[in-house]
């Protein structure tokens, strides 16, 4: 097993950035505010720089980076799954999902 590190944003994002490639079964690691260090499984082959969930997103649920949100997840996301185009809908994508994120 390979410890593969990341970087989260911000404290209230759902997900982290690996920063090399991640295969299934590896150690993904990033530091949190205070010196704590969090580690998590990955689920998938993730490839670098591509995003990696740090907590259970439900189908239909917001996926937080930079502390905003930047979609909506199309199916379940569990911690350690790759996070891209196949399981989120994009900000911005359509009008339907504007309006999800704006709250009308």
């Amino acid at each position: 097993m390979t410890i593969v590190p990341a970087i989260r944003i911000s404290a209230e994002d759902s997900c982290v950035t690996v920063t090399a490639p991640a295969a299934r079964g590896d150690a993904v690691r990033y530091p949190e505010e205070g010196g704590r260090t969090v580690q998590f499984l990955a689920n998938e082959d993730l490839p670098i720089y591509h995003k990696a969930a740090v907590a259970d997103i439900p189908k239909g649920g917001f996926v937080y980076k930079y502390g905003e949100k930047i979609g909506i997840a199309t199916r379940d996301i569990h911690v350690g799954d790759h996070i891209h185009t196949h399981n989120l809908k994009p900000v911005g994508s359509t009008g339907e999902v504007c309006d999800a994120i704006l709250g009308i």
